[in-house]
């Protein structure tokens, strides 16, 4: 008799403890709830789509345009780079940039071809990005004169015809002011490459883009710039950017390179 009562018991005390369990967990406790994560669709004045070079334009664009238009000048050009991601070939290529850049210029219809820069530019883009809208291009406003061409992140300057031992031009001199003044303030330095045209002995032509890359050295230097912070050299006839067989060819690539480096 005692052993059937403690059965009973003890029988008892596993069902109440279940009854408990069960109520306990469909009051108190709560199921973790795990959010799905959306990806937010990217916005902006203008996008395009991966591997597209078909520009979307955005509410902003209008304005951004306008602002962008305002900036040229007689002596500023607008330079427009289209982007296109090394990592994502064959559905990007430096062609799909070069498109874009193109189509985009096409939305600046108040503007000439003469006030346009086009270029491209390769950047390494993140694999999220794969099928969703993406900003591809930008801009920025470039002094483009005689004496003076800003093209992406390098300038070029020109000397006079027969000139080597001095600047002889007031806008070179204030625009190397400019780059001294930022050069002193910051820990950038400068590369400065002196090139020439064809004409005449190879030996001959690396000299004279080297004298003409240690004028504009010395110019710097006489502004306070560190000698230091300067990298100063010549690649002669070796590497021109335009046509040597032509004068306007010739000319262009008489030319020294400035480039600072962050």
């Amino acid at each position: 008799m005692r052993a059937l009562l403690i059965a009973i018991l003890a029988l008892l005390w596993l069902l109440l403890g279940w009854l408990y369990y069960k109520d306990y967990n469909k009051c108190c406790v709560q199921k973790q709830v795990i959010p799905t994560l959306e990806k937010t669709e990217r916005t902006g004045p203008l996008l395009f789509l991966w591997g597209s070079s078909a520009p979307i334009l955005g509410e902003s664009w209008p304005r951004m345009r306008d602002s962008l238009t305002a900036l040229v000048s007689a002596t500023t050009k607008l330079e427009i780079s289209g982007w296109y991601c090394t990592n994502a070939a064959p559905d990007e290529t430096d062609s799909t940039a070069y498109k874009r850049a193109l189509e985009t210029r096409k939305l600046f219809t108040n503007l000439t071809d003469d006030q346009v820069v086009i270029l491209t530019k390769s950047v390494t883009c993140d694999s999220s990005d794969v099928g969703q809208k993406i900003e591809s291009v930008s801009f920025a406003s470039r002094i483009y004169t005689e004496n003076i061409k800003e093209i992406d992140d390098k300038t070029l300057i020109y000397f006079p015809p027969n000139s080597t031992n001095k600047l002889n031009s007031a806008e070179v001199e204030k625009y190397l002011d400019d780059v001294a003044e930022r050069v002193l303030k910051s820990s950038e330095s400068v590369n400065i490459t002196g090139h020439t045209d064809n004409v005449g002995d190879a030996t001959q032509n690396l000299k004279l883009g080297q004298k003409r890359a240690d004028v504009v050295a010395k110019y710097l230097i006489s502004k306070g710039v560190q000698k230091e912070k300067l990298i100063v050299s010549s690649k002669g006839e070796e590497t021109p950017i335009a046509d040597n067989n032509t004068a306007d060819g010739k000319a262009k690539n008489r030319r020294t390179e400035l480039q600072i480096i962050k």
